[in-house]
């Protein structure tokens, strides 16, 4: 799974690789500023990773990632290539309280939500059972 985040949220991204490639879930993130090289044009890379190499795109959604140009080019990339999210590639995922709106864009997507104390036992176990689909 491509994932797709701002720096800011890069300390739950850490989060993310313990608990989904490091456990018995072992699923294989792609992570940019880990495993993509230097030197490459990013929108270029970016695009091919979500569209040829990654089945699923993970957004983790914040404040920040609103902000962020990167994470609005690769999210609606994603969306274009599953209108309707028929094959269910995205996933957004929120980890913190937001003080801006969801983005419209994702709110026909069911949200992977780790605000709310009650579903935070079953968060990681939901979110590799989706990343793990077919």
């Amino acid at each position: 799974a491509f994932i797709c985040y701002c720096q800011s949220d890069i300390e739950f991204v850490h989060e993310m690789i313990r608990q989904l490639e490091q456990t018995v879930y072992r699923l294989k993130l792609c992570v940019f500023d880990r495993d993509v090289l230097p030197g490459t044009c990013v929108w270029t890379v970016t695009s091919e990773l979500i569209e040829m190499r990654c089945k699923r795109m993970v957004a983790v959604i914040s404040d920040e990632y609103l902000d962020s140009e990167a994470c609005d080019f690769q999210t609606k990339f994603a969306l274009s290539l599953c209108p309707g999210a028929q094959k269910k590639r995205l996933i957004p995922v929120v980890y913190k309280p937001m003080k801006k709106p969801f983005p419209s864009i994702l709110r026909f997507l069911t949200v992977c939500d780790y605000t709310r104390p009650c579903t935070q036992s079953w968060f990681w176990g939901r979110l590799a059972r989706a990343l793990s689909l077919p």
